[in-house]
């Protein structure tokens, strides 16, 4: 260890010997000028590799935040979106909350059909229906498999999309669990 440490001893002053033997001959003008050159170097290489690179770091986060904001809010509502039964409810109950929210209280019926659902609608709003059938079912692990709807009157002046009467069914999910 000290044979090694005598040896970078050796080196430096062997080193700092011969910046001595290059800087004694200098003029104080180009002494100067060789400083004030050491320093700018130092600053630059300073710069470049302490200073930028973190200011990089900060513009791209600066730049990349709002977007990840605005995904995590986007991940939020759809979160929210997805419908779960409540503790303790049942899965009947948590389909006509579903659909009594929907604004289709009062047009509907629902009943169980072994482990498939009849829905049976009487002049309900035909968007809370159509927007009902796009989305919650699959929230509940249900499918489709038929509809029967059709317009139950000619579409009134204020109301065009009109309503609906007939028979939805549909069956669990294939791999879906078992709704309890």
């Amino acid at each position: 260890m000290n044979n090694l440490l005598a040896i970078y001893r050796a080196r430096w002053l062997l080193l700092r010997a011969q910046i001595h033997r290059h800087w004694a001959p200098l003029s104080l003008r180009e002494k100067r000028l060789v400083a004030g050159t050491a320093l700018m170097l130092g600053g630059v290489l300073i710069w470049l590799l302490l200073v930028q690179p973190p200011l990089k770091k900060i513009e791209h986060w600066q730049t990349e935040t709002p977007k990840l904001r605005g995904q995590a809010e986007a991940l939020d509502l759809l979160l929210r979106e997805v419908a779960t039964a409540p503790i303790g409810q049942n899965f009947e109950r948590s389909l006509q909350q579903s659909l009594d929210g929907n604004g289709l209280l009062g047009h509907y019926q629902l009943q169980a059909i072994g482990t498939a659902w009849q829905l049976t609608f009487e002049d309900a709003p035909a968007d809370a229906v159509i927007s009902w059938l796009l989305i919650h079912p699959v929230q509940f692990s249900l499918e489709v498999v038929e509809a029967r709807l059709q317009r139950a009157d000619a579409a009134k002046v204020d109301d065009t999309a009109g309503t609906l009467s007939g028979t939805v069914r549909m069956d669990q999910a294939l791999g879906a669990k078992e709704a309890s």
